[in-house]
């Protein structure tokens, strides 16, 4: 009898354990996602009149993680036909969505009403887990997107250092082979005179590296038309330019004859030599002005 007792009572716990085991239909690993079919307006919790309240919106073709199912009576009338409600994650909350506006991705859909109130809770963990662990890789990636941005910002830096310190060395030894040969050219081309006449000039920028006062520069220069032939006016191809100083040590002076040549045909122009002549007497002529140019590179942006 006794052992009759026991086995009755063995039968009966296993089969309440299995009731209550065949009751849990999720997991640690489960996670269940929808896809609204209409845009809503929802909130965080449901009216007596079964409406959802708030101002959260959700947009049709919005993907969300379902967390509960709910049902509700209008207006607490339980005979009349109930509202369901999926619950869904919201930021850090949870807010309702009707049903009909919902479709479940995946084959647990038509398996909510067996759902226990263990199961949904598993489910929440679940899901705010998930949210929680892309929120944390979010903020790795965001933390390792701004290392590599300073990173980069860093080595730019440092580029940027390092091209200036190799233009700063070129531009010393631009000035010491200036200094060589009597001056420096910063700048030179040549210019519009003027947009109502007919006419063109030339603009240059010279430059003195030596320790003597320049007191004149005579700059010859050539002009030249779009195929690169030289203009010819009065029988001349070449015109001497006399631009007074001084020009101190260490300082340039710009310098802006407007109408070298009376006609808008020229397009570039060349300084075929330069003479110097300094204070205390003394020139120097520069038969290869190209020698004393400054290369664009070395100038600082």
């Amino acid at each position: 009898m006794k052992s009759l007792y026991s086995l009755l009572l063995t039968l009966i716990i296993l089969v309440f354990a299995g009731g209550v085991y065949s009751q849990r239909i999720v997991d640690n690993s489960t996670r269940i996602s929808g896809i609204l079919k209409t845009t809503e307006s929802t909130g965080d919790a449901l009216s007596k009149g079964c409406y959802s309240v708030g101002q959260v919106r959700f947009l049709a073709g919005d993907t969300i993680s379902i967390i509960g199912y709910e049902k509700c009576y209008p207006y607490g009338d339980m005979k009349a036909a109930p509202k369901a409600y999926y619950i869904a994650m919201y930021d850090a909350g949870s807010v309702f969505l009707p049903e009909t506006s919902v479709v479940i991705l995946g084959n647990l859909g038509n398996q909510f009403q067996e759902f226990s109130v263990q199961d949904f809770i598993q489910l929440e963990r679940n899901t705010r887990g998930y949210f929680n662990e892309i929120s944390a890789r979010k903020a790795r990636e965001k933390v390792e997107a701004h290392r590599i941005a300073d990173s980069l910002v860093r080595q730019r830096m440092h580029f940027q250092d390092s091209l200036e310190t190799i233009r700063q060395k070129k531009f010393e030894e631009y000035i010491k082979k200036c200094a060589l040969k009597g001056i420096g050219v910063f700048s030179f081309g040549a210019v519009d005179a003027s947009e109502y006449t007919e006419g063109s000039g030339v603009e240059m920028t010279f430059y003195n590296p030596t320790k003597k006062i320049v007191k004149y520069v005579h700059a010859t220069v050539v002009g030249y038309n779009a195929v690169n032939d030289p203009v010819v006016e009065s029988g001349k191809t070449s015109h001497t330019l006399k631009c007074i100083g001084p020009i101190n040590p260490g300082e340039d002076g710009t310098y802006n004859f407007e109408y070298v040549w009376f006609t808008d045909i020229v397009e570039t122009a060349k300084l075929t030599s330069i003479k110097v002549q300094y204070m205390d007497g003394t020139e120097k002529i520069i038969s290869k002005p190209s020698e004393v140019i400054m290369p664009k590179a070395l100038i600082k942006e």
